[in-house]
């Protein structure tokens, strides 16, 4: 049986995953356990990469329009910011979950979104900080931080 995220809107996906197991295997073991967000120290370290990232590219030329016109064209421009980092890369790297939820940095989701896990936040890191070594773009990773600490689990 696969792991499954459960919550409130899809409660019955467990169901039927159980009876499907059930009607492959006449006892399954189901473990039920609480979905960990991680520490702040990653979100943390993200809107650090996120303003460095964001420097990076606007120094590359990368601008954001600064208003539409009724037809939908763009005129103006304004600098690449870290908050535009932040929602380009938390869409590119952090994405929708199986549900099609979006995915969160925050402990709580809000506007319809899901806090990420520790383990989708951890993926989301590794692979900007991917990202960036193709780009030639420095990034810092704090000693002793939990990144670090599960990329020595994910590395042993």
């Amino acid at each position: 049986m696969a792991e499954l995220q459960i919550s409130n809107y899809n409660i019955d996906a467990l169901f039927d995953a159980i009876n499907e197991a059930l009607s492959k295997e006449p006892l399954v073991l189901v473990a039920i356990q609480s979905m960990n967000t991680g520490k702040w120290t990653m979100s943390r370290l993200w809107r650090k990469w996120m303003s460095i990232t964001a420097e990076f590219m606007a120094a590359n030329g990368v601008t954001m329009p600064l208003m539409l016109k009724a037809d939908g064209s763009a005129y103006g421009k304004r600098a690449f910011s870290c908050d535009d980092a932040h929602e380009l890369f938390t869409s590119q790297w952090l994405g929708l979950d199986a549900d099609g939820t979006r995915l969160s940095w925050s402990k709580k989701g809000h506007d319809g979104m899901r806090p990420a896990t520790k383990g989708e936040r951890f993926n989301a890191l590794r692979k900007h900080e991917n990202w960036c070594v193709d780009k030639g773009v420095r990034l810092f990773v704090p000693r002793n931080s939990e990144y670090e600490q599960l990329q020595r689990e994910q590395n042993q």
